[in-house]
């Protein structure tokens, strides 16, 4: 009886992290794959680029807890703001109980 329960429970485990991981490689829905063609999406990144580019400004955030895809959601937005293809030399710091992301928005020269 308990060898049985526990053979369940272990194929149950292994049925829903299964599902877990397929979940992220399931293909974007048709809507989502139109948004993303006509909006391009901004780089972000901790280092310097390699492309030649334009620096348009200094974006920072400031969020209420340690949720780094939050903070790097609403760099995205303040880049998307200014025009900026990409927001680089992102850095992140706490201060105060709260959580700080800044960058520089870049337009990347053609």
């Amino acid at each position: 009886m308990k060898r049985g329960i526990l053979l369940i429970s272990v194929l149950l485990c292994a049925i829903i992290l299964s599902s877990a991981a397929m979940a992220q490689y399931l293909p974007a829905t048709s809507s989502a794959t139109a948004k993303s063609a006509k909006q391009k999406d901004i780089v972000l990144t901790t280092a310097d680029i390699k492309d030649s580019y334009k620096v348009i400004g200094i974006v920072s955030i400031r969020g209420g807890e340690v949720n780094l895809d939050a903070l790097n959601s609403k760099l995205k937005d303040a880049g998307k703001e200014l025009g900026a293809d990409a927001v680089i030399g992102i850095q992140y710091f706490t201060y105060s109980g709260y959580v700080y992301a800044y960058g520089t928005a870049v337009k990347i020269k053609e």
